[in-house]
């Protein structure tokens, strides 16, 4: 299941945006890498205050690897997990080039899988999912005036058609782009279906008790 190229760890963690209620906090022997965690700092470096629906949806294709390249400069020691990115096969190609420069490579990939498309659209009816931050939040705690305010970012605000179509949009971006991150990382490295590491997300309560969260840092840790 491992690549070995090197002491340390580089491991890609997908999951589809709709069952996004996960709360990872990096340590000394694990860091994270969350776009959700970028965004907003970077759009505040450029003052950019509103978005169109086009750009909203531009969001999930912006180009983080050197973001990825220091945070393992800044981390040499540390596992280091990289959360849904990349998300396309362009990122992945850019990632790649980025990690070569550092005499790395993604040595695993975790695919939390969902038991059956019904469980997201039985989530989906009930949450949206925020683009900065990248979480689910219940539309009924987030829909004030027809925009949608994300608890962590109010600043920003959204309509909430516009929400909808991110969140429609994000859960079939998943489903594409996902099988062509396999099918490359795995052409790539000469290895077979196998060394996907996969976990099975079975009833909705999994998520929001917190129990697959437990399970994925459990799977993590042995890495």
């Amino acid at each position: 299941m491992e690549i070995k190229n090197n002491s340390q760890k580089i491991i890609l963690l997908l999951f589809p945006l709709i069952i996004n209620k996960f709360d990872f906090q990096s340590g000394e022997r694990i860091a994270f890498f969350e776009v959700g965690k970028l965004k907003k700092k970077e759009l505040k470096e450029k003052n950019i205050i509103s978005f169109d629906e086009e750009e909203i949806l531009k969001l999930s294709k912006v180009d983080y690897s050197q973001k990825v390249q220091q945070l393992i400069q800044q981390n040499p020691n540390s596992k280091l997990l990289l959360v849904n990115y990349p998300n396309n096969e362009q990122q992945l190609t850019s990632l790649n080039a980025e990690l070569t420069k550092e005499g790395k490579k993604i040595s695993n990939i975790i695919l939390l899988n969902i038991s059956n498309y019904e469980l997201i659209l039985k989530i989906k009816e009930q949450y949206l999912i925020c683009p900065l931050c990248e979480k689910i939040y219940k539309k009924e705690e987030t829909i004030k005036s027809e925009k949608f305010v994300c608890p962590h970012d109010s600043e920003y605000q959204f309509s909430l058609e516009e929400i909808s179509k991110f969140t429609e949009y994000m859960i079939e971006y998943h489903l594409k782009n996902t099988k062509s991150i396999i099918e490359k990382f795995l052409a790539e490295n000469k290895l077979t279906a196998s060394a996907i590491i996969q976990l099975t997300v079975q009833k909705k309560e999994e998520i929001f008790s917190g129990e697959t969260q437990k399970n994925l840092l459990m799977l993590i840790e042995i890495l």
